[in-house]
């Protein structure tokens, strides 16, 4: 191999055409053509490039003209080394609502010197709660060199190789590929291009800051931890690595000091729009961490007494009634046990294991979740061990048993960044199997797992009541969390005439019905946690009564709770920028409430009231509750910080605290009209003397 060495090199984007200058040794990018230094032009009929892919901690090759891209060096032809370059490879941004996710490999986001407007997108971050369990099995050796992909516009081009590492482009099984003995794939579904961790990567953006993957190859490390803590020189061999100096900058120490003002409006014109590879490459190299996804992370089973041999991934992975020998997934030793005990215990559940006396199905079931919620680890095992007892179950009860299973698991804590696309692809490949009613489970399940991996794991054990709530909510819909639109179309959740859902009006009263009007800390104090979700069950079950609950703040925690989780704000996240800037101005915050869908502002206003009965001067002397404290608790509820940057979040708390606090003061409202009223209500400005 011939490894060119140039002061600059001239790189042109193979989509937009536009040209950057890189220099391979320093990492620096420009858009204009530097004064000094020797610069490589760009070849028209293309030139090969080295990256570096941090998931498999090597570099591999991709020429610019045919889009071939391998791990293999070419050979007797120069290769552009940019693997010292702080060059960064971005998904293509997905639609407007969704968040831009970055892959953990360095390669094409040439950053431009040039101030250019961005695109933002906004996404909710997501929880790190993971186990402290970390896996530390023994290196395995490095990964197979990936098929030679070919990008063409033509669908039956193939791409031919002696290697017994290549594939034809024209497979539509490339996880099949990287499997022992010609796999069908992962739980017998193939693997198409369409079908591609890309495909789903609008919504795998939200994992974006959710906790590391649970597999000891990705603990304690980030896309760019260890590897922005050294450096490698041109000439230095791969595997030799220095320490690099630490880089002193005060200004950004002191900009991102969370005690320093920062206007949250100019915070959009710091950033600036990169440029990204064309979606083929992308999907290409995404394609790289799938088909080595088995052979990663996958256990290898073995059989035989004098010669042992592996057991094929296709077999491994499919239904038995015999107990585990091992775990489906590389764990710690420690974890073991565990993960053999969680798969007799899916067993017993799905009724291919006889039930032990004294055991009961809700006692199984907060086993099982317990050991997810606790052990990191092992919740990508028991993803992996129900998926087994899924593919090819000859049981028609055992396999809605299972489906069961996910239901409750999914809505408890999310597989690991890693195993997510595998997942949502074998639950997607189920959506058209009617027998069991799969399809509907199925459904169900797809939307619980993408809502779990956004927000994270529970922090505690479902109850019984919880449990068998899981099991029927995809054919009983939950208010809980879906979207307003939704939740007023339930019959069973909206008197006649209530223009808003019933959850809200019966939770207000309640609390002024146990006296919250003299409550101590009311909404801020919290309610008990076994009586919250009991109403809560109550509720979900069309079951609108309080009886034998004594204590305001269980419904005044509920009510929080159910603003909280509604799928999206109450106040839509394009007006959130509004909501900032006016946030002490009475008469732009009214009318950004009246611009609100009648939806929304209904809820709004009627909230509004409701906490306006808090903040006469005879009942803040009981409740010690001032308008502040109120605006405090109920800003979250109303609004959400769209942005990813917690410094950006916490100097806008103060902000959405003020606009909340200015409502509660100037803004006029009745509950009964906004309750029940057939003309939509608007707010009003409150008269100086009121």
């Amino acid at each position: 191999m011939t490894t060119v060495a140039y002061d600059w090199v001239q790189v042109v984007h193979p989509d937009s055409k536009d040209i950057y200058f890189v220099n391979p040794t320093t990492g620096k990018c420009l858009t204009d053509k530097p004064e000094q230094g020797i610069i490589k032009p760009n070849d028209p009929n293309g030139e090969w490039w080295e990256l570096w892919d941090d998931a498999n901690d090597m570099p591999y090759y991709y020429h610019t003209t045919s889009g071939q891209a391998h791990w293999n060096q070419p050979a007797d032809t120069p290769v552009i080394s940019l693997t010292n370059t702080d060059i960064r490879l971005e998904q293509v941004v997905p639609e407007a609502g969704s968040s831009v996710l970055k892959r953990n490999s360095r390669s094409l986001d040439l950053p431009s010197t040039r101030s250019i407007p961005p695109t933002t997108a906004y996404h909710h971050t997501r929880s790190t709660s993971d186990g402290n369990n970390t896996a530390t099995p023994p290196s395995p050796p490095p990964p197979p060199p990936p098929p030679m992909m070919t990008t063409t516009t033509t669908t039956t081009t193939t791409t031919t190789n002696t290697s017994p590492l290549c594939i034809q482009e024209e497979s539509h099984d490339s996880l099949s590929a990287a499997l022992p003995n010609g796999s069908m794939g992962l739980f017998g579904f193939r693997w198409t291009r369409k079908q591609s961790v890309v495909s789903e990567m609008g919504d795998l953006a939200a994992a974006r800051q959710r906790r590391l993957s649970n597999f000891s190859a990705f603990r304690g490390k980030t896309s760019s931890s260890w590897k922005n803590l050294v450096t490698r020189t041109q000439s230095s061999p791969r595997n030799s690595i220095a320490v690099s100096t630490p880089v002193s900058n005060p200004e950004a120490a002191a900009a991102m000091h969370p005690t320093k003002w920062m206007d949250p409006f100019s915070l959009q014109a710091q950033t600036e729009k990169k440029p990204i590879l064309p979606t083929n490459l992308q999907q290409e190299i995404t394609q790289f961490a799938i088909d080595g996804f088995a052979q990663k992370y996958f256990a290898k089973h073995k059989r035989g007494i004098i010669f042992k041999r592996q057991v094929p991934m296709e077999e491994m992975l499919r239904w038995t009634k015999e107990s585990l020998k091992q775990p489906l997934i590389m764990l710690n030793k420690d974890l073991y046990k565990d993960a053999l005990k969680c798969f007799k215990l899916i067993q017993i559940i799905m009724g291919d294991r006889p039930r032990p006396r004294q055991s009961t199905e809700i006692e199984e079931y907060q086993t099982l979740l317990g050991c997810g919620i606790s052990k990191g680890q092992m919740r990508d095992e028991i993803y992996v061990q129900v998926c087994k007892q899924l593919n090819n179950n000859p049981n028609g009860q055992s396999i809605r048993k299972g489906w069961e299973i996910l239901c409750v698991i999914s809505v408890t804590f999310p597989p690991s960044k890693n195993l997510e696309s595998y997942l949502n692809n074998f639950v997607d490949q189920s959506t058209h199997v009617t027998q069991n009613q799969v399809d509907v489970i199925s459904q169900y399940v797809s939307t619980r797992l993408k809502r779990i991996c956004a927000r994270g794991a529970k922090g505690k054990v479902l109850t019984a009541a919880e449990i068998e709530r899981a099991k029927e909510a995809p054919f009983k819909p939950s208010i809980f969390g879906e979207d307003l639109e939704l939740i007023i179309s339930l019959p069973s959740h909206c008197d006649n005439g209530l223009k808003i859902p019933k959850i809200v009006p019966f939770l207000a009263d309640a609390v002024l019905k146990m006296n919250g009007l003299q409550s101590e800390g009311i909404f801020r104090v919290p309610g008990d946690a076994e009586e919250v979700t009991d109403l809560r069950v109550r509720i979900e079950n069309g079951n609108y009564d309080s009886s034998g609950i004594t204590d305001p703040n269980v419904p005044a925690s509920l009510l929080k709770y159910w603003l909280r989780d509604l799928e999206k704000p109450l106040i839509p996240t394009e007006l959130y920028d509004e909501c900032v800037k006016f946030a002490e101005n009475s008469d732009e915050a009214i009318a950004i409430v009246n611009a609100l869908p009648d939806l929304n502002r209904r809820i709004v206003m009627y909230m509004i009231a409701s906490v306006q009965e808090f903040n006469r001067e005879e009942v803040t002397q009981y409740t010690r509750m001032n308008v502040n404290n109120l605006a405090m608790v109920f800003a979250p509820n109303f609004l959400r910080c769209p942005s990813d940057s917690l410094t950006t979040v916490f100097q806008n708390s103060k902000y959405e605290q003020a606009f909340v606090r200015t409502l509660i003061n100037d803004m006029q409202t009745e509950k009964e009209s906004c309750a029940y009223g057939d003309e939509a209500p608007l707010a009003k400005k409150r008269c100086s003397d009121d």
